[in-house]
């Protein structure tokens, strides 16, 4: 992930199995250099009790154990895509989802909640190609975004936009059905994952959702601004995390995006970019 890489090993086969279908993206053919070692499994000394945890073990620390290997999978799939934020050295990287046009690629920064993995299937839909529904991972060499191609993670309020999805679905006959979203594949919607490609459009998805959709350009100095606030990393690049983005933002356009429900503002953003 993000050129860090990651073996995990587990006495537990439908942890195994669950956590395989989870980061299939990412799987590389052979353990790779320098990898950061995961490990899940019980105690052999511990294996005789009735109740015996299963300890979550990364490198040298055991960030979280549990009876339950339901939650030990929902830990790890938080905690190895964060490592790989943390200790990313290639990439400066924007919490944001990011889609790719035939004139570019898009970032939609915005925190928790904002609704990003939703507005970025639902642009999957209209055609678009997948970078990401989590992150905009900025190559500091080439100002290109590059693809972090997880599974799209989308909570169970936004399966009303999708009608016929959630039958389609595959994730509940692998993953434990306690999961609080669906996992879904890009390719579910047609849409490939994208080759790395120029930023063209920033769009900032605000909290006001009242009347119609509407998209307002904005100074690419406030756009820089914006996007330092939603970076993961920028104590990486320091200094020049901003000079970074302020030279994307000379080649692409900002924009707020108010009002509307998600289906709405994805129907705006297809007919004004997408064509």
């Amino acid at each position: 992930m993000l050129s860090v890489p990651f073996n995990v090993y587990s006495m537990n086969a439908e942890f195994s199995a669950a956590l395989g279908w989870l980061l299939e993206p990412f799987r590389r053919p052979r353990l790779e250099a320098n990898s950061i070692p995961v490990w899940v499994y019980v105690p052999e000394a511990w294996r005789d009790r009735p109740k015996a945890p299963y300890l979550y073990v990364r490198g040298d620390e055991i960030p979280h154990r549990s009876l339950f290997p339901a939650s030990i999978l929902t830990y790890a799939a938080w905690d190895i895509p964060t490592q790989a934020h943390r200790n990313a050295p290639d990439f400066l990287l924007v919490h944001s989802g990011s889609v790719r046009f035939d004139g570019g690629s898009m970032l939609l920064p915005g925190s928790t909640g904002a609704g990003k993995s939703t507005l970025t299937a639902m642009l999957l839909e209209r055609g678009s190609s997948y970078l990401s529904d989590e992150l905009g991972a900025i190559d500091p060499v080439t100002s290109r975004i590059y693809p972090f191609p997880k599974r799209i993670s989308l909570k169970f309020g936004s399966l009303k936009f999708f009608p016929g999805l959630e039958e389609r679905l595959e994730d509940r006959a692998i993953l434990p059905p306690s999961q609080e979203e669906r996992f879904v594949p890009p390719e579910i919607f047609g849409a490939k994952v994208a080759e790395p490609a120029p930023l063209r459009w920033v769009v900032f998805p605000g909290p006001e959702r009242e009347g119609a959709p509407r998209l307002s350009p904005i100074a690419k100095a406030e756009a820089t601004e914006l996007l330092a606030r939603n970076a993961l990393n920028l104590y990486r690049f320091q200094d020049r995390g901003l000079i970074l983005l302020s030279r994307v933002m000379r080649e692409a356009e900002g924009y707020r995006l108010d009002g509307g429900d998600a289906k709405a503002r994805a129907d705006l953003l297809a007919e004004r970019f997408l064509n």
